[in-house]
């Protein structure tokens, strides 16, 4: 077995191993089969690729050509043959995309769909080319760690529970196999030891062991320390402590965002139920159990701000701007967290004034919110919440007044005036001449009961200003679209508002105990009122409930935001005319339904069937631009002026690269140089191919007088061109010093080119243009760059032995 075939083993098994990371994701392992089938094949195409002595660059893509196909024959083997077609392209997009809304709805270990298989295989067959083509085809085994980081790290993000030290075992241990073998195939280049014989009568010499077997040993020790560390040391994850010469210890955070999982918890096609609560509540549907406020909107969606958290007070502090003078009702609530149910914050209705809960947990204060702390969680876990049901009249909340200089931050809104603007004057139009709270009731109703919008839990997630504007345009979303619209159009109308992101109340079971679960999560804005505090308000369509205050007393939507006023958005595209013929739109819809869904689908069969012919032309066009580029760098070499060769390297490399260009050149035609060959032999061979009265070659007799004659001359130039090259070859191979080069050796080299272009047939041009078999020799120097090399380090010493005489006494001076 040759160390190049080694190591394309080695790498294949690397990216075997590193793929077991995967197994944790899926709940069947049977697939797996599949994944080794396609990596066994990648390192068998590139094999037999470099055994043939493809280009290297084409490599990888004959690897990915081969690849298709056996993916097209494993993931739909009833639309797929031999060759890919269109019917058979198209059923693998189809497929992979059905894998992307799994991956989206399944939690980990997902079911083994056909569609996740397809991506996994897909996975697996594509780091195996990346792997192949470094760590193989271009000898560098230590980037192509990179790749199997890659496809260790993300099945470790993805997963739950973690993957375990056995898998980290296991992929790093592909790893140092890796690096193993590429560094005994370079020490084996250089051949076996040379030991010397053992006298008799003496005792053995112990064996010469290569020191890549030591580089093994250390890489062993390696992974054993770091297995081992982390098991010995408990270390945790508790945050730094900021400490406070004024108070106790504290901490500073940043909460994890919870809106980017809303829409994979709402599409999720299993419901999953995550706690149950009872409670005291005379309105159980106002139970609203938040685990996130977000109060900062950077013009691309909401986060929370940084919060200093302080230890868990035995009784929470009065919720800011809440008056005595607002009713309000003590809540008692117990919730029991589900055992696969796992979250950073402790969901709780608010305003929370005391909680009883195990564990480890630290108070964010501007929230009311308690976080995990100390790798703390909620699996299995129980929790009694001590909360206040706020129930401010009508009247009261429209005698609210000005909220506080303290509040600015919550009206501030980072976007360009223009769409504050709009937005502002939209929101006017909307809420009308009231007070703030009719304002707010009026935007509640228009997002909520105007029969404008339409809650779909389909569209892409977003809450940024592009998000906010096609919303307001198209007008369908989910909760978190229309609590990010009401929450920004209250700030630009003055009252303070922020996002709350939780599950709404749930649904009632037998024993009056309520069931939340995943497609209860729910994001929803609430604003401040002065005397009230912090209020929720309910704008999504079909999706939780109105509080008791926003149920009395409704105030009329503004006549202006009726459907197809001007109190819309200013529309990006030309709105309709309100007057179309109904007929005109009955025709016209379904067409339209049918080409939006067709449409996809089409472009992604287009999309793949002309990457493939794409792929196929590189094929063919790629060893001729590689040579085309060879060659042209050449004779820019060689057109340089002669005076900027300052240095022996400079003269060296245009003369080497001309001679380089005519071997080439030759060889491309059929007539490859021997090894042992000197420029001198190689130019009187040439000569002899050039002879004028060779035979004609094939294909010359469909060559008219004319074309004759330009050939003869071509030939007759070569003739004479071609002892001019060899003869600046061998100077500057065995002269004692680099000798100036020639200023028309660029022409020379064009004229033997051209002379053996006429001597060739056409077929052996074509193939010659498209598989150049010069192409064929591994990178490194030419042969006489080699030889310049040595002539260059043998030339001092060799200089001092002619300047010396016998004995290495210096030669007397001529004098003349």
């Amino acid at each position: 077995m040759t160390g190049r075939l080694r190591l394309a083993l080695v790498a294949a098994l690397a990216t075997a191993l590193t793929s077991s990371a995967l197994l944790p994701l899926v709940d069947a392992g049977g697939w797996i089969a599949q994944g080794l089938g396609a990596i066994l094949l990648v390192a068998l195409v590139g094999e037999g690729a470099r055994r043939i002595r493809v280009p290297r660059p084409i490599v990888g893509l004959t690897q990915v050509a081969a690849l298709v196909p056996y993916l097209l024959l494993v993931c739909v083997p009833d639309a797929s043959g031999p060759i890919p077609t269109p019917s058979s392209v198209d059923a693998f997009v189809e497929l992979m995309r059905t894998g992307g809304q799994d991956i989206r709805e399944f939690s980990t270990p997902a079911p083994a769909t056909p569609g996740i298989v397809a991506i996994l295989l897909t996975v697996m067959g594509g780091v195996a080319v990346i792997v192949d083509m470094i760590a193989v085809t271009y000898a560098q085994a230590a980037p192509a760690g990179l790749p199997l980081l890659a496809l260790y790290s993300v099945p470790a993000a993805l997963s739950q529970s973690g993957l375990g030290w056995a898998v980290f075992l296991i992929a790093a241990l592909a790893y140092v196999l890796l690096l193993l073998a590429e560094g005994r195939e370079r020490l084996l280049r250089w051949g076996r030891p040379l030991t010397p014989p053992i006298p008799p009568g003496h005792p053995p010499m112990r064996q010469y062991r290569p020191p890549a077997r030591g580089g093994g040993r250390i890489g062993v020790a390696a992974l054993a320390v770091a297995v081992a560390v982390p098991a010995l040391i408990p270390l945790s994850a508790n945050r730094l402590l900021d400490k406070n010469d004024n108070g106790p210890q504290s901490h500073r955070l940043t909460t994890i965002n919870p809106v980017v999982k809303l829409s994979d918890e709402l599409n999720r096609a299993e419901n999953r139920e995550l706690m149950r609560y009872r409670t005291t509540s005379a309105a159980p549907g106002s139970i609203y159990l938040r685990i996130s406020s977000l109060d900062r909107f950077d013009g691309r969606s909401w986060q929370p701000s940084e919060r200093q958290l302080t230890d868990v007070p035995k009784d929470f502090p009065k919720p800011p701007g809440l008056d005595q003078a607002v009713r309000t009702t003590e809540v008692i609530t117990r919730v029991e967290s589900d055992r696969d149910y796992d979250q950073g914050s402790l969901p709780m209705p608010y305003p929370a004034t005391q909680v009883q809960v195990k564990g480890s947990w630290r108070y964010e204060p501007e929230g009311r919110l308690l976080l995990a702390d100390n790798k703390q969680g909620l699996r299995g876990l129980g929790w009694t919440v001590t909360s206040l049901d706020v129930e401010p009249t009508p009247a009261q909340l429209k005698a609210a007044g000005a909220p506080p200089p303290a509040l600015a931050p919550y009206v501030a809104l980072n976007l360009p005036t223009d769409m504050v603007n709009r937005i502002r004057q939209q929101a006017l139009r909307i809420g009308g001449n009231g007070t703030s709270y009719d304002r707010a009731r009026n935007l509640e109703e228009w997002f909520a009961r105007s029969n404008q919008f339409r809650y779909d839990t389909k569209v892409p997630p977003g809450n940024g200003t592009s998000a906010l504007e096609n919303f307001l345009e198209q007008k369908v979303g989910y909760c978190e679209q229309f609590s990010s619209a009401m929450a920004v159009m209250a700030r630009t109308l003055g009252i303070p508002a922020r996002i709350a992101v939780g599950f709404i109340p749930g649904t009632q079971q037998a024993d009056m105990s309520y069931k939340v679960s995943s497609h209860d999560a729910h994001a929803w804005p609430e604003l401040y009122f002065s005397g009230a505090g912090w209020i929720r308000f309910e704008p999504t369509p079909s999706r939780g409930n109105s509080p008791s205050y926003a149920q009395q007393d409704v105030a009329p939507v503004a006549p202006s935001a009726t459907p197809g006023s001007a109190g819309d958005l200013p529309s990006k595209q030309p709105q309709t005319a309100p007057s179309a013929a109904p007929s005109t739109a009955t025709t016209t819809a379904p067409a339209a339904v049918g080409a939006s869904s067709d449409g996809p689908r089409l472009s992604g069969r287009v999309l793949l069937i002309g990457g493939a012919v794409l792929l196929v032309a590189l094929l063919v066009v790629a060893p001729m631009l590689v040579r085309s580029r060879v060659r042209r760098r050449r004779f820019a070499a060689l057109t340089r002026d002669v005076a900027a060769d300052v240095d022996a390297e400079d003269r060296a490399g245009p003369v080497l690269g001309g001679w380089a260009e005519v071997l080439d050149t030759a060889r491309d035609l059929g007539h490859p140089a021997p090894d042992a060959e000197t420029p001198r032999q190689a130019a009187e061979r040439l000569l002899a191919v050039l002879a004028v009265d060779a035979p004609a070659a094939e294909g010359a007799g469909d060559v008219d007088d004319t074309g004759r004659l330009a050939a003869g001359s071509a030939v007759l130039a070569a003739r004479e061109a071609l002892p001019r090259i060899a003869l600046a070859t061998e100077r500057l191979l065995y002269a004692a010093a680099p000798p100036v080069r020639e200023p028309g050796l660029g022409e020379d080299v064009r004229a033997v080119r051209r002379g053996l272009l006429a001597r060739a047939g056409r077929g052996r041009r074509l193939r010659a243009s498209l598989l150049p078999p010069s192409l064929r020799r591994r990178g490194g120097q030419s042969r006489g760059e080699r030889r310049y090399t040595l002539a260059e380090r043998f030339r001092p010493r060799l200089s001092r032995r002619r300047d010396e005489g016998p004995g290495g006494t210096p030669k007397p001076a001529d004098l003349g």
